[in-house]
């Protein structure tokens, strides 16, 4: 078989799915971080903007936030710094933080207001990430700051209005056979998890040998960012529901403009689902008890009780007939993603490989078929 054909049967083409905020492209960064993939200097612009951004997005959200709370901002400087951040064109003129900035912004973040409205976050939407960017705000504003591999980690950069593809070339997994070629390719697609990007899944359906279902465990005690009053583990649980075809009408009705079509085609295609930011969710469940949002749950603040109720939770969501692949873990640690991936990649091999054989096996006779037409007869 000429190499491209054999090639193309080792080529697996995996969907990164989920809710927004669940950490697919995160996900994606480390599996480009772990084989090598190197950021171009336009991704690596890309990020150091963005830090920028993420920074400014979120210190406007606790100002905005501790004005509805009604935390009021005392001293006369931070009252300035809370009023710049508030400035709705701060948003969208790319504005690099200065290293004065980053020192109100530092000291605004731990002024009593800030840190009471910023310790009941999960009553409104702000990224995860937000201690990180503030913490090192500072390192941002640095004059020649360049992103290292953490921030290229953290940085937030919605997928909207495209996908993100990276091909993967790895080193077979396990134990090859003789006629198995050295290196399989991944083509990882990444694509937009908010609400209104879901209905553009669809156009990326086609040839999908896996998903990976990315969820947010701290998501059961956060709120969309789309949506303020909808909880983000319960619309995962939706999402993911969906995705494997459960049904059940006597739940929640899904509305028409938020099902995703067309998932039919993945009856049989294998579903690993990554329960994700399981190192803020341990933090969380002891401080925020899980049972707030699933009243069913009565375990205590143990986080291996409260996870595995979730798991659960999720295996509810699937057919009888369909088995899906759980993994819990932190998407920040490269540890925890190669492991994962690792176990994966394995899975899909031994899935596949059948019907690899039976397609190598059917262009042999083909050829020795079309080579007795030509009047060659290959022993």
């Amino acid at each position: 078989m000429p190499a491209h054909r054999l090639e193309s049967l080792y080529t697996f083409k995996l969907l990164l799915l989920g809710p927004g905020e669940s950490g697919k492209s995160t996900v994606l960064k480390q599996l480009k971080s772990i084989y090598d993939v190197k950021p171009t200097p336009a991704e690596v612009e890309e990020c150091m903007k963005a830090l920028h951004q993420n920074t400014l997005e979120c210190m406007k959200v606790l100002c905005d936030n501790a004005e509805l709370m009604g935390y009021e901002i005392k001293e006369e400087d931070m009252k300035k710094t809370a009023a710049w951040l508030q400035d709705e064109d701060l948003q969208y003129n790319d504005e690099l933080i200065t290293p004065d900035q980053a020192k109100a912004i530092l000291a605004l973040f731990h002024c009593e207001a800030i840190q009471n409205t910023f310790a009941r976050r999960s009553e409104y939407w702000i990224l995860d990430a937000v201690g990180y960017y503030v913490e090192n705000v500072h390192r941002f504003a640095a004059p020649g700051f360049k992103p290292d591999e953490k921030d290229m980690i953290f940085c937030r950069i919605r997928t909207t209005g495209k996908n993100l593809e990276t091909k993967l070339k790895v080193k077979f997994p396990g134990a090859r056979m003789d006629d198995e070629p050295a290196q399989i390719t991944y083509e990882v697609v990444d694509v937009g998890g908010q609400r209104n990007e879901r209905k553009k899944w669809i156009r990326m359906f086609s040839d999908v040998k896996a998903i990976i279902f990315l969820v947010n465990l701290a998501g059961y005690d956060q709120v969309l960012f789309e949506d303020k009053d909808r909880n983000r583990m319960a619309e995962a649980l939706e999402v993911f529901g969906q995705i494997t075809g459960w049904k059940d009408e006597s739940k929640r009705s899904v509305q028409k403009k938020n099902v995703i079509h067309g998932v039919d085609v993945f009856k049989n295609v294998p579903i690993y689902l990554l329960l994700n930011k399981k190192d803020i969710f341990e933090v969380m469940i002891k401080k925020n008890p899980l049972s707030k949002t699933f009243p069913d749950f009565k375990g205590g603040s143990k986080s291996d009780e409260a996870l595995n109720f979730i798991k659960q939770k999720f295996k509810a969501k699937c057919p009888t007939s369909r088995d899906v692949t759980i993994f819990d873990i932190t998407g920040v640690s490269r540890f925890d993603v190669k492991t994962a991936f690792r176990d994966i990649e394995k899975d899909l091999i031994a899935k596949n490989r059948p019907r690899i054989k039976a397609e190598i096996k059917n262009y042999i006779l083909e050829q020795k078929k079309a080579n007795k037409k030509d009047g060659c007869i290959i022993s």
